[in-house]
C-alpha cells in the first residue's frame, strides 16, 4: 500500500484484529477484551458501517453496566482527507455520535489497516486514544 490512501483502498469488509486503548500515550486496556470482535465495511457508494463487540457478548461482564462496553455499532457516509478517514455518523448505538464526524488517522501496516482516534480528554484530565487494527476479509464471488 502506498502512503496516499484513496477510497478504493478501503473498499470491502475488514475484520478486527486488535483494539487497544491508551491513557496519556501508555497502553490502558482492551475495550472489548483481548479477543474482541469487529467488522468494518466500506462500499463504493461511500457508505460505511462498523460493529464491535466483546467475544462474550451474551454473557454477564463483571463491572460492565453499559451496552457500549459490550458492543457498539455505527454507520453513515465516509470520506478521505489526507491520511484521515472521516466517518459521518447517521446511525449509532451511542446517540451522541449521530450527526458528528468520527475522524480516524489511517496507517498501513503491510496489508493491514490501523485506525487511530484523536486523543480526547477524559473526566480525570487524562488524554485517551484508541488504535484499531483491521485485516481485509477475502471477497467471495
Amino acid at each position: 500500500m502506498t502512503n496516499s490512501t484513496n477510497m478504493t483502498d478501503l473498499l470491502g469488509t475488514w475484520e478486527l484484529l486488535a483494539w487497544r486503548s491508551y491513557r496519556d500515550g501508555e497502553f490502558y486496556k482492551f475495550p472489548m477484551g483481548e479477543d474482541g470482535k469487529g467488522q468494518l465495511i466500506y462500499t463504493k457508494e461511500g457508505i460505511m458501517s462498523g460493529f464491535l463487540m466483546r467475544a462474550d457478548f451474551g454473557s454477564e461482564v463483571p463491572g460492565s453496566d453499559t451496552k457500549a462496553s459490550k458492543c457498539l455499532s455505527y454507520a453513515g457516509k465516509f470520506r478521505i482527507e489526507g491520511d484521515e478517514v472521516i466517518h459521518d455518523v447517521s446511525l449509532a448505538t451511542i446517540p451522541e455520535w449521530m450527526g458528528t464526524p468520527l475522524i480516524r488517522t489511517m496507517e498501513w501496516r503491510g496489508e493491514q489497516l490501523l485506525l487511530k482516534t484523536t486523543p480526547q480528554s477524559g473526566r480525570d484530565g487524562a488524554k485517551y486514544s484508541n488504535e484499531l487494527l483491521w485485516s481485509r476479509r477475502e471477497t467471495v464471488l
